[in-house]
């Protein structure tokens, strides 16, 4: 019999579903762009990594308040 979860776990699993949301969002965006780029030479991808960056920024900001 397992114990039950406390509620350091529950926030702990909380705080990973949410990470792993993000990091999908980031995902599914990175694989959009890429597949819309008609820049060849890579300037598509940079900005992909600037909204990425934005992105992780802003979570970041809403993790922390």
């Amino acid at each position: 019999m397992q114990p039950s979860a406390t509620h350091t776990d529950v926030a702990c699993i909380a705080d990973n579903l949410r990470r792993t949301v993000e990091l999908t969002e980031l995902g599914l965006a990175l694989r959009q762009a890429v597949l819309q780029q008609r820049n060849p030479q890579g300037e598509g991808m940079t900005q992909v990594m600037h909204e990425i960056r934005l992105t992780k920024e802003q979570a970041w900001r809403q993790s922390r308040s």
